[in-house]
C-alpha cells in the first residue's frame, strides 16, 4: 500500500508517519523496476504504527517503542522483562494521574473562586 492508505488505516498524517519511517520506526520499501520512486508498506507497518500510537498514550518515548518493537518481534525479551517493562510503566502512569488529580482540584478551586466573587 501506499502512504495515502497507510495514513487513512492508521488515522496518523502523512508527517507522522515519514517522521516514523526517518527515525527507522518503521519502513517503506520502493518497488523493484517500478518507474514511480513511491514507497510501499505492507500490514506489517500498519500495525506497527498502530502499535506506536498506543504505546505513546501509554507513556512510552519513541525511543522505548523503537528498542522494545525490535526486541519484542526478535523474542529477545524474556516473560520477566516483558512483565517489569509494563510494570514500571503503570507506576509512571499512576504518578501521572495523581499529579493530574491535582491539577484538576488546584482549577477546580481557582473557577470556584471566580464564581463566587
Amino acid at each position: 500500500m501506499l502512504i495515502g492508505e497507510l495514513v487513512k488505516r492508521t488515522e496518523c498524517s502523512r508527517d507522522t508517519i515519514r517522521f516514523y519511517e526517518k527515525v527507522e520506526l518503521i519502513e517503506g520499501k520502493r518497488e523493484r523496476g517500478g518507474t514511480n520512486s513511491y514507497k510501499h508498506y505492507d500490514d506489517q507497518m500498519v500495525d506497527r504504527v498502530l502499535l506506536i500510537k498506543q504505546a505513546k498514550l501509554l507513556g512510552f518515548t519513541l525511543a522505548e517503542i523503537k528498542g522494545l518493537v525490535v526486541a519484542w518481534e526478535a523474542n529477545t525479551l524474556s516473560l520477566r522483562e516483558k512483565v517489569n517493562i509494563f510494570q514500571d510503566k503503570i507506576v509512571l502512569v499512576d504518578q501521572r494521574i495523581a499529579e493530574l488529580k491535582k491539577v484538576k482540584q488546584y482549577l477546580q478551586r481557582k473557577l470556584k473562586g471566580l464564581i463566587e466573587s
